[in-house]
């Protein structure tokens, strides 16, 4: 065969995509060679200029990455004193759930909300059912811990927990 082979462009393998996940770059090497003599000789890269250089570097995507993503916060619980504030927490890989995100970089997803504290009953025995509430049902439910039942079924409440 020739021994002799004019400067061209000669490209490497790629290297691998530089991320794990998601859209990241991968580069090669692109030489400028040719053959002399049956040797292999590496020109300037202004003997290649004939024709087009190879690229050098490419966009590529690997599996789509594992993210968190959270709901807004809730209401708290409570009107007054300490209740909860709640909110979804789940790990997607593109548009799935699915389970591989990184437990120690989940968000919280309960949090504890410290309203002003709830209005105690003043120890007098003038307290009366307001008119309107309807008392018996709150009994039945065990709605007197709540400051507001606690208030306006004041006789109920009371005779009921004495």
């Amino acid at each position: 065969g020739a021994k002799d082979c004019s400067p061209h462009w000669l490209a490497q393998d790629w290297e691998r995509c530089n991320t794990t996940c998601g859209r990241g770059v991968k580069r090669r090497v692109v030489l400028c060679v040719g053959i002399v003599n049956g040797k292999v000789k590496i020109p300037n890269s202004e003997e290649c200029d004939g024709t087009p250089k190879l690229i050098e570097e490419t966009t590529c995507f690997e599996r789509p990455c594992f993210k968190w993503f959270t709901t807004a916060w809730s209401e708290c619980t409570k009107t007054c004193g300490v209740g909860i504030r709640m909110r979804d927490v789940k790990c997607y890989q593109g548009k799935e759930i699915v389970r591989g995100c990184d437990p120690l970089l989940k968000p919280v997803a309960k949090l504890s909300c410290d309203l002003l504290t709830c209005p105690t009953q003043p120890p007098d025995d003038s307290c009366q059912d307001q008119l309107g509430t309807n008392c018996v049902l709150a009994l039945k439910v065990n709605l007197c811990s709540h400051w507001y039942y606690s208030k306006a079924c004041c006789r109920s409440c009371r005779t009921a927990n004495s």
